[in-house]
């Protein structure tokens, strides 16, 4: 009953001193550098109520990114989570030939999975599903669907590719064996609307230097249908380590009972950690409810029903996350020639420079 009373006042509190935020829209300061550049940054401060467990707050993410133009087609971008260790999520370099062909090398997300892809400041929930986070690559040994390598990736018409190759030992780390990990990703446009993609993973992995290196291999399916205020996204994942064999899936649907504002969503997601086993699958069901106060500001409560396998007893998660960010664009003015931030989250096309209140040369939508 007590735990109960907590949950009911700090959801109350979380829930009643956000919109404050939402006015405070205050992002004026003039700086100076020397090229072009994009400054964005999110926190993500979360309260996880149990049924049965000890409750609490946690601040999920804090992550700072920055990229930009260092050349003409030669960009890079960095990022840093500062409640993580380590710390460096990205260190990008791309070379960008044309539109058909880029090329990628550093520390970055490996090219599987539509949910892995997508950023953590943009997802519909609070979690991922288990299935992306137990079997995608680079996620399913805790380095945040990251690793180290290189890709070639680009558009054609209607179709998406990437094509990399990786150490497959996940962020920060060198390669712990001989073994040289490969992923694909191929995505179809067969209308503006849907969106049907496969991913492959080979490799071998090895948990530290000397450790034998066992087989690594996955295969995903997904499919993302976009119209009007709905979404509906799904995403199967086969996966083999060493003699075991897993597989998961999940189905997600979103929908705006305001357009750009409150969003109602609702998932279920299946694992089986081992298809030898026999009723092992988890099962989690989960419901929830966005209140956006712009693209990267928002609140979000998601009740999660986790269904258990052999017996073994369900249980029953609130989550509510008030999630605070922003995206900066460095922009020249046409008369003075400085680079000022600017808010991308502005209506107007157009800005003002913050010192010499001249107007911009790009837009800032």
């Amino acid at each position: 009953m007590i735990k109960n009373k907590i949950f009911i006042l700090t959801f109350s509190l979380l829930f009643l001193t956000f919109p404050s935020l939402a006015g405070d829209n205050k992002d004026e300061f003039p700086v100076l550098t020397s090229a072009p550049l994009n400054l964005s940054a999110y926190t993500q401060v979360r309260y996880t109520h149990w049924q049965e467990g000890t409750d609490g707050f946690s601040i999920k993410r804090a992550r700072v990114g920055l990229k930009g133009e260092i050349l003409k087609n030669l960009n890079y971008k960095l990022q840093i989570d500062t409640v993580k260790s380590p710390i460096l999520l990205d260190a990008q370099v791309e070379i960008k030939l044309n539109s058909h062909l880029k090329i990628s090398l550093g520390q970055f997300k490996v090219p599987f999975s539509l949910e892995n892809l997508t950023s953590s400041s943009a997802l519909d929930m609070i979690n991922r599903s288990q299935t992306v986070e137990k079997l995608c690559p680079g996620r399913d040994i805790g380095a945040k669907g990251r690793d180290i390598g290189i890709t070639i990736n680009g558009e054609f018409s209607r179709i998406e590719y990437a094509l990399g190759i990786f150490n497959g030992s996940g962020i920060n780390n060198k390669d712990f064996n001989e073994q040289k990990d490969i992923a694909g990703r191929l995505v179809f446009h067969p209308v503006r609307s849907l969106a049907l993609g496969l991913s492959h993973y080979k490799g071998k992995y090895s948990s530290s230097p000397g450790d034998p290196a066992v087989k690594r291999d996955r295969t995903g399916a997904e499919v993302l249908f976009v119209q009007s205020q709905l979404s509906i996204k799904g995403e199967y994942i086969l996966g083999k380590d060493g003699q075991t064999e897993r597989n998961g899936w999940y189905l997600q649907g979103s929908y705006f009972l305001t357009p750009k504002k409150i969003q109602a969503t609702v998932r279920y997601d299946s694992l089986d950690k081992d298809k030898a086993v026999q009723r092992d699958q988890i099962g989690i069901l989960t419901l929830g409810l966005n209140w956006f106060f712009s693209e990267k500001t928002k609140f979000q409560i998601n009740y999660e029903y986790h269904g258990k396998a052999s017996g073994e007893p369900s249980k029953n998660v609130i989550l509510a996350q008030l999630q605070a960010g922003f995206k900066r664009e460095m922009s020249e003015c046409l008369s003075c020639k400085k680079l000022a931030i600017v808010s991308r989250e502005k209506e107007d096309a157009w800005d003002l420079c913050r010192s010499e209140s001249q107007t911009f040369n790009r837009a800032v939508l």
